[in-house]
């Protein structure tokens, strides 16, 4: 695993492998916690059973043959809008000189406006259900050319996970509309969350699982990951500063718990505690966003206590846990393609009816 923060390096990476991908993440959650979203951008999707069909027979696909976007729109800890396109690869663009992505209409690009760092998401889609979506998402943060960490490996198949911005102050304008229903705009600010994944070989083999989460508290930002490697655990926790400059706190210590059974049979802990010397939190999936065969999406509770500085706090975030040997697992294959709309492909069929793609959600 190489960990970095640097908005430099979110560009399109190269080369591009067999069996490799590349994401860029954005979530938001609104200040009174009542909206949220999750938008990724994917090359080379991990998910589709395209990708992984032509993988698993030794066909040597391209990441570039399938790029992809997932949207999802929260209201109350429940699923509102839900879409997974994997499109033509010439229908996307992806720059390598600076962080810029077309996907059929949906855009993401960024740029700098004196010390703030900037990024703005356009949305445009109709669905084969009938539902539509159209809006823009827009980030700001502290612009800043150092990078928050120093962790790196001499593995070119390893996974990179670039923090570009652990925290932001995030505008969601979002207009979604359904057949015969009056349109709905979603309007509201809070704390955003944009980060880059990329990797040269299938992530299963890397690592079994991985549990990761952004929460943010006032006093900073909670940003983990508990990686269970082939060879043993891996993890890191920290508290990064406001201003995303600075690693406030190191949380050596992190324990699972509470482990139970999903609906899909993943056996995943529903608690993550993380101590140091000077603290502890304690992070609980209450409500669970998405619920599939090899990975959940939570919008956790978290509980953050620095004795020293006696700061008490209670804040919720998102975090996911996912196990990609399942993603490879054929058997699962038929429900993901309910999900994913292919467009060389004609929609399934279960994505032409509103009320049982809903059902998918």
């Amino acid at each position: 695993m190489n960990v970095l923060s640097d908005f430099n390096k979110d560009a399109r990476h190269t080369p591009r492998r067999s069996g490799g991908y590349e994401w860029w993440y954005f979530d938001g959650l609104s200040h009174d916690e009542k909206y949220g979203f999750v938008i990724i951008f994917y090359e080379g999707n991990p998910f589709s059973t395209r990708y992984n069909r032509a993988l698993g027979d030794s066909k040597e696909p391209l990441p570039s043959a399938y790029p992809a976007i997932s949207i999802s729109i929260y209201e109350e800890g429940k699923p509102i809008y839900y879409s997974f396109t994997e499109f033509d690869e010439a229908d996307c663009s992806f720059s390598e000189e600076h962080p810029h992505i077309q996907m059929g209409a949906h855009y993401m690009e960024s740029h700098q406006e004196e010390d703030t760092l900037v990024y703005e998401i356009t949305l445009a889609e109709t669905l084969a259900s009938g539902d539509q979506l159209d809006g823009t998402v827009k980030f700001e943060s502290q612009y800043s050319e150092s990078d928050l960490f120093s962790e790196r490996s001499d593995d070119e198949q390893g996974h990179m996970w670039n923090l570009v911005q652990p925290r932001a102050h995030c505008k969601a304008n979002l207009n979604i509309s359904e057949p015969g229903e009056e349109e709905r705009q979603i309007v509201f600010e809070g704390r955003g969350y944009h980060d880059h994944n990329n990797g040269n070989e299938p992530m299963c083999n890397e690592f079994i699982d991985w549990y990761w989460g952004r929460i943010h508290f006032d006093y900073a930002t909670l940003v983990y990951y508990v990686m269970n490697h082939h060879e043993g655990e891996r993890h890191c926790a920290w508290l990064l500063s406001d201003d995303n400059s600075t690693v406030i706190e190191t949380f050596d210590e992190v324990s699972l718990a509470d482990k139970g059974w999903t609906l899909f049979g993943l056996k995943a802990a529903r608690k993550v505690g993380l101590r140091s010397e000077r603290g502890e939190v304690q992070v609980q999936h209450s409500r669970v966003l998405d619920n599939g065969p090899f990975y959940q999406r939570y919008q956790s509770d978290a509980f953050l206590r620095l004795a020293d500085e006696e700061i008490v706090e209670k804040k919720q975030g998102i975090c996911e846990y996912i196990y990609p040997n399942r993603i490879y697992s054929r058997i699962f294959w038929p429900f993901v393609d309910m999900r994913i709309r292919y467009k060389k492909e004609k929609p399934h069929w279960v994505q032409r009816s509103k009320r049982l793609y809903r059902w998918t959600w």
